[in-house]
């Protein structure tokens, strides 16, 4: 074991219990001082004489059978006006008792503080105007010289995204920080203790007093451990003494971190740090729901450009037509300069694209190397193995989705995105080159010009061009069906063969083989009609299957495709003759409950979210489970109100826990 997992901050105290909380192992030799405890008795010490007989028991009662405190505990000593307050955790065979002291604070004003800062971020419209207002709030609280949120990029190099100074440190703004910064040891570590207090980075360290020599004692996890040796020396290059950094956990990880930095030593107190912590998570979860926000508009632009429109059902057009009508719009949605659409070995184009005999062959290429129906990106042509090749001089982003015609053939939607020179600025130099002694100011930033690449590929912009291919595919064999129906008028076996193959391609979604969105919606329609004319009660189930992004991320787009087909099926032969299953968009579905009230209904979703929890996929070892939304028709109601109704509740399934029902209220205004 390393000898500094064993060194102690000295702003507290630590005391090393056995696994019964009875006898002293060990303590730091600031606990006394501490205290109020003459060094004469530091020998004689015992649980009950540090902490006295009402709290030492207290403390064996809470620790039966758990690994930490559910929350701190206050005391204070006979003759001493200093309050402490005791966290306590079991590592292997003894239990930590970690000291501070409390210093006096207006509790109530504090408390007030905090609320009108919480509200203040509730209200927050903008992440600019949350990371800003949250940076200045806790700047204010804690009084450090420099209060900054750093966010990750998906290769982990750091960003400074807002920045509250109070003098004595240079501005960060805007600077980057290499993600050698930030290995994947202090990642990990954040998840597991998201508060890190160093009160003075260059004070001497602590060693255990040690009263059971042979004892090996592991304090990683301890919130007082000093920092390491290369932790030390990196603030030092920055120029901080003092820090506190608190972890902002996004849907998938870590999304970034506050940092809290002082020239000179700065004491942050238990409650501050409390508020603190408190402040960055209600920050954090309005930073999540706020970008939930702009991405379903962003979805639902793109939903409206989809080109199965009613006129488009009535009178289907070409490929060629439906790429020269659309294309300013999409190209405009995807930030792209160019857009084409290969069917068959024909390529339809329109923009700054490839030549066409390039685009086939990068076709086939991507035919081979790319089989699963999800999309195909890069942001650097000239550097990915795949396109390194081929002549595309003016392009340097590529977005491709299949579009899956049949089960033997697939067209491709591509877009094209142009070369982006960024310049970025880096707090260091990003090589193993020596670092300064010191932070310079930031017009000595050293400074990085990236060629070669394009804007990145947007998460939210690869599940819309999915969207996007799904409707394009279902035009696509509507005019092709159409064209067949023209041709082959007076050959009926193969009219019947082709109006087969179009009720398939219309109505069904091609992976699960339930119905598409376009014929649920009609089915939805229908039962409108006669709820309206008959007032028969039906209801609305909208589901999504939890965390799909992290199953795909981590087990392949074939394992998650696998997911959706399984629960499919599983959910359709659970159903009711009179109820119907159809597949609303990526990973949600819907069930069109008929002649359902509000009680059968939330009955079938409780019935559907625990039978889909016993589901098994080959290659996946973690649980599958459902957040469903319940609406209930009311009079009124169009397909458009009552699906978002059952939207709302379904993103509140999410957000409470995920694996749940929440039935949604009687409108959405």
């Amino acid at each position: 074991m390393s000898k500094h997992h064993s060194l102690l901050q000295t702003f507290g105290a630590v005391m090393v219990l056995d696994g019964e909380s009875r006898h002293i192992q060990a303590i730091s030799p600031r606990l006394t001082q501490l205290l109020g405890i003459p060094d004469k008795e530091r020998h004689a010490l015992t649980a009950s004489s540090v902490l006295g007989k009402r709290l030492s028991q207290r403390l064996r009662h809470e620790l039966q059978g758990q690994q930490r405190l559910t929350s701190p505990l206050a005391f204070s000593r006979p003759h001493t006006l200093t309050r402490f307050q005791l966290n306590a955790y079991r590592n292997e065979r003894h239990v930590i008792v970690e000291i501070e002291p409390l210093n006096p604070l207006g509790k109530r004003r504090l408390l007030g503080t905090v609320n009108e800062r919480l509200m203040r971020i509730a209200e927050a419209t903008h992440q600019e105007e949350l990371l800003d207002y949250l940076v200045t709030a806790v700047q204010q609280l804690t009084g450090h010289d420099r209060v900054s949120v750093c966010h990750f990029d998906s290769d982990w190099h750091g960003l400074i995204v807002a920045e509250a100074q109070g003098g004595h440190l240079p501005v960060l703004l805007g600077q980057r920080f290499p993600a050698s910064d930030f290995p994947i040891t202090l990642r990990r570590a954040y998840e597991r203790h998201p508060v890190r207090l160093i009160y003075d980075v260059n004070a001497p360290a602590d060693m255990l007093l040690m009263y059971t020599p042979e004892a090996e004692i592991d304090l990683r996890h301890c919130f007082l451990r000093a920092p390491a040796p290369e932790r030390q020396r990196y603030l030092q290059r920055l120029g901080v003494r003092g820090a506190l950094s608190i972890a902002m956990q996004g849907d998938t990880g870590l999304w970034g971190l506050l940092f809290c930095h002082s020239a000179a030593p700065h004491p942050v107190a238990p409650p501050v740090r409390d508020a603190v912590r408190t402040l960055v998570q209600m920050a954090t979860q309005r930073l999540l729901l706020l970008r939930a926000r702009q991405e379903a508009r962003y979805l639902q632009r793109v939903q409206d450009s989809l080109v199965l429109s009613a006129n488009a059902r009535v009178e289907p057009q070409s490929p060629a037509q439906l790429l020269n009508e659309q294309a300013e719009t999409w190209c405009s949605l995807f930030r792209a300069h160019g857009v084409a659409l290969w069917l068959k070995g024909s390529v339809s184009a329109s923009g700054h694209t490839p030549t066409a005999p390039v685009i086939c062959q990068f076709v086939k290429r991507l035919e081979k190397a790319h089989r699963h129906s999800g999309p195909w990106c890069t942001r650097g042509v000239a550097s990915e193995p795949l396109t390194a090749s081929l002549s595309m001089p003016d392009q340097c982003g590529i977005l491709a989705v299949p579009l899956s015609m049949n089960p033997a053939a697939r067209g491709w939607l591509i877009f094209f995105r142009p070369e982006q020179v960024e310049t970025l600025y880096w707090a260091m130099q990003p090589t193993s080159a020596p670092l300064p002694a010191v932070m310079v100011a930031p017009s000595a930033a050293w400074c990085e010009e990236v060629v070669g690449r394009s804007e990145a590929w947007q998460r939210v912009e690869r599940l819309a061009v999915m969207d996007l291919g799904e409707d394009l595919t279902l035009a696509i064999s509507a005019y092709e069906i159409s064209t067949l129906n023209m041709h082959l008028e007076r050959e009926r076996k193969a009219l019947a063969d082709a109006n087969q193959r179009l009720e398939q391609l219309a109505h069904f979604d091609p992976l699960t083989q339930v119905w598409n969105r376009y014929r649920i919606e009609q089915a939805i329609e229908a039962e409108l009609v006669a709820a309206k004319r008959y007032g028969a009660a039906f209801a609305l189930l909208l589901f999504d299957v939890d965390h799909f992004k992290q199953i795909n991320d981590t087990h392949g787009h074939g394992v998650g495709d696998e997911v959706l087909v399984s629960l499919a099926r599983l959910v359709e032969a659970s159903l009711r003759g009179c109820d119907h299953l159809g597949r609303w968009g990526g990973e949600e579905f819907v069930v069109l409950a008929t002649h359902s009230d509000i009680e059968a209904a939330v009955g079938l979703a409780e019935r559907l979210r625990s039978l889909v929890a016993t589901l098994h996929v080959s290659g996946l070892d973690q649980p599958i489970t459902v957040s469903i939304g319940v609406a209930i028709w009311r009079p009124g109601d169009s397909c458009k109100t009552l699906m978002g109704r059952a939207d709302v509740a379904m993103y509140r399934a999410k957000r409470s826990g995920r694996n749940r029902v929440e039935i949604a209220e009687e409108r959405v205004l």
